[in-house]
This record gives C-alpha cells, sequence and structure tokens, in this order.
C-alpha cells in the first residue's frame, strides 16, 4: 500500500478539467455508507493514512518532525500529531455530512484550509495528488471487501472535490503573497 504509481492515478483536476460539483445521490450514500467504517477508529485510520503519506514521501514526514531526533514512533503517537489527524478526520466528516447540499460555505472552508497549507514550510501543491492517492489506498485497505469499484469512484469524486478547493485556496494564497511581496518597497 505505497500510494505508488502502478496503481491508477486520480484524475488530475488540472489535466481533465473534470469538476463535478454535485455528487448523485448514489455517490452519496456510497460514500456516507462506508465512512462509518472508516471512522470507526478515527485515530488509527488518520494515523495510517499519514503514515502511508511519509512512507512515499519521506519530505512530508520532516514537516511533522519539529524535533529530528524524535523516532517515528514518537512523531506518530505525540499530541500535536494526534490532534492533526483529529482535525483531518474532522474535516472529512464535516464535508460529508454536509455532501448533499454542496454549500458555498463548505466549498470556502476548503479553500481556507488549502491556504492554511500554504502557510506550513516545505508544503508543496504537488502534494494534494499524494494525499489522494494515499487516502485511496488507506481507504482500501481499512473498508476491504466493501471498497469495489463504485466505493472506489465515489471516493475518488470526494477526494477530487475536496483537493479541487484545497488547491485553490493554496494558490490564491501564494499568489497574494507574492503579489504582496512585489508591492513592498524596500
Amino acid at each position: 500500500m505505497g500510494c505508488d504509481n502502478s496503481k491508477r492515478d486520480i484524475v488530475e483536476e488540472d489535466e481533465e478539467h473534470c469538476y463535478a460539483d454535485e455528487f448523485s445521490e448514489h455517490q452519496i450514500d456510497s460514500i456516507k455508507s462506508t465512512w462509518p467504517i472508516l471512522s470507526r477508529d478515527r485515530q488509527k485510520t488518520g494515523v495510517d493514512f499519514f503514515r502511508n503519506i511519509f512512507n512515499a514521501e519521506p519530505v512530508v514526514k520532516a514537516m511533522f518532525k519539529k524535533d529530528r531526533t524524535i523516532s517515528d514512533d514518537q512523531l506518530l503517537n505525540s499530541s500535536e500529531f494526534l490532534k492533526h489527524v483529529d482535525n483531518f478526520m474532522s474535516a472529512l466528516d464535516n464535508v460529508i455530512d454536509l455532501l448533499e447540499y454542496n454549500t458555498v460555505e463548505t466549498q470556502h472552508s476548503l479553500i481556507v484550509l488549502g491556504a492554511k497549507h500554504a502557510t506550513f514550510h516545505g508544503f508543496k501543491e504537488e502534494f494534494f495528488t499524494l494525499y489522494s492517492k494515499c487516502m485511496i489506498d488507506t481507504w482500501e485497505s481499512v473498508i476491504g471487501e466493501e471498497f469495489i469499484e463504485e466505493v472506489k469512484e465515489s471516493w475518488e469524486m470526494f477526494i477530487m472535490y475536496i483537493t479541487r478547493y484545497m488547491r485553490q485556496g493554496f494558490v490564491i494564497y501564494l499568489q497574494d503573497t507574492k503579489t504582496q511581496d512585489e508591492t513592498i518597497v524596500y
């Protein structure tokens, strides 16, 4: 489950321009019916997700390690990291709860979350693609035999939805920061 490139890549939003902002009833049902499996042990699922990311891209792990001397196990069990895991799972929970409404508020909160990620030293836009791949791998592992093709496709669409708006926020933040830097007179 190394989030490798041998698995079918999730559609790149920028390449395909495949932005469905509305989910079918069936997709919503697939997501909402499998979310309880994923959130049964929220912390374990979240930690497994980040462990997959860290294994695929050690640079991301380094972003979490403020103290370079701590072991990987210490990192994965630290209160700061577990709070991040909880925030991640709660953010997904919130989007899933409002999925059938596809509110502007949900989109805005994802844009803000993407902008926040732009403030993390070393975070790159391409990490959204890595996160997408690792999320699918983790979900498949946790959901197991119920992770049939239609469930996978529903989750891929969900992930494209959240990363679309998070990327927008990320890019907007960087553009605004660059613009502000350019207008400063030294």
